[in-house]
C-alpha cells in the first residue's frame, strides 16, 4: 500500500488533461498468512521464496503420531460406549435396567463420536495445504521446528486473481465509470494486458486532486506478479 500512496504523491507529473495515461501497481487479491491450529514438530517443508504451487497441495506438515494416538484411543473408548449402549438396551428386554440408563449410555456413546470428530479434525491440520494457486511470499518458519498454535508459518500469495491500482485526476471522473476497459503496459516484463475498472474510490485526495481505482486483469496473461509496476493507458470515448 505505501507504493500506491507513493503513487499519488507523483501522479501531479504524471499526467494532464490531454494526457490520458497514469501510473498503476499490480497486487493480489488472494494474500495471506497461513498459521497453526495445533502444536508439533515440522516435518515437511518443501517450498520457499518465490516458489509456486497449485491449489490443495501440501505446503507444510507437522508430526501427527500423538494426534494419531489419541484418535486411537478415543475410538476404543468410542467402541467400548457402543457396547455398553448394547449391553443395555438387551437388559431392558428383561427389565433389568431404567430408562435412565439406557439414556446415559446413548450421552456417552455421542460424547466419545464427538470427541473422534475433534481427533479427526486435528489430524486433518497436521497437513496445511494451498487454498489457491499461487506462491510462496515468505517462509516463517523451518523443517523440524517446533510450533505452537497461532504460530505464522506462511505468507502466501495468488498469482490469478490479480487487481491493478491506479490513480487518476478526479476531473476524470466525468467520463472513467466503471466496467470501463483499458490497457497497461506492465515495466517488468514489457507487455501489455488489458483490465477492467471494478471500483472507484468515494474519495477524492485534496492535495492532489487524484482518485485511487480499482481494475481486474482480464486473462490470458502470465509472467505478472503482484508489486510489479505499469502504465495504465486509458481511450477516450467521443462523444
Amino acid at each position: 500500500m505505501k507504493k500506491i500512496l507513493s503513487l499519488a504523491l507523483l501522479a501531479s507529473c504524471l499526467y494532464s488533461d490531454n494526457n490520458l495515461t497514469s501510473r498503476a501497481v499490480i497486487v493480489s487479491l488472494d494474500r495471506t498468512v497461513l498459521s497453526s491450529e495445533i502444536a508439533g514438530e515440522i516435518i515437511y517443508l518443501s517450498k520457499f521464496e518465490g516458489d509456486a504451487f497449485a491449489k490443495d497441495e501440501s505446503l507444510l506438515k507437522i508430526d501427527c503420531s500423538v494426534y494419531k494416538a489419541q484418535k486411537r484411543k478415543i475410538d476404543v473408548e468410542k467402541e467400548i460406549a457402543r457396547l455398553e449402549l448394547e449391553k443395555n438396551k438387551k437388559l431392558d428386554t428383561y427389565g433389568s435396567v431404567g430408562t435412565f440408563e439406557i439414556q446415559i449410555s446413548q450421552e456417552n456413546l455421542n460424547k466419545q463420536k464427538a470427541e473422534s470428530d475433534i481427533a479427526a479434525i486435528n489430524i486433518s491440520r497436521c497437513d496445511i495445504k494451498a487454498p489457491f494457486d499461487g506462491r510462496i511470499a515468505s517462509k516463517k518458519v523451518s523443517k523440524y521446528q517446533n510450533i505452537k498454535p497461532q504460530d505464522e508459518l506462511l505468507e502466501i500469495v495468488g498469482i490469478d486473481n490479480l487487481e491493478a491500482r491506479v490513480v487518476v485526476p478526479s476531473s476524470w471522473l466525468v467520463w472513467l465509470k466503471k466496467g470501463k476497459e483499458f490497457d497497461l503496459s506492465i515495466d517488468e516484463t514489457k507487455t501489455t494486458v488489458k483490465a477492467k475498472i471494478i471500483q472507484i474510490d468515494s474519495v477524492v485526495d485534496p492535495t492532489s486532486q487524484s482518485i485511487t481505482i480499482r481494475a481486474k486483469l482480464l486473462k490470458p496473461f502470465e509472467n505478472i506478479i503482484p508489486g510489479m509496476s505499469a502504465t495504465a493507458n486509458f481511450y477516450q470515448e467521443n462523444n
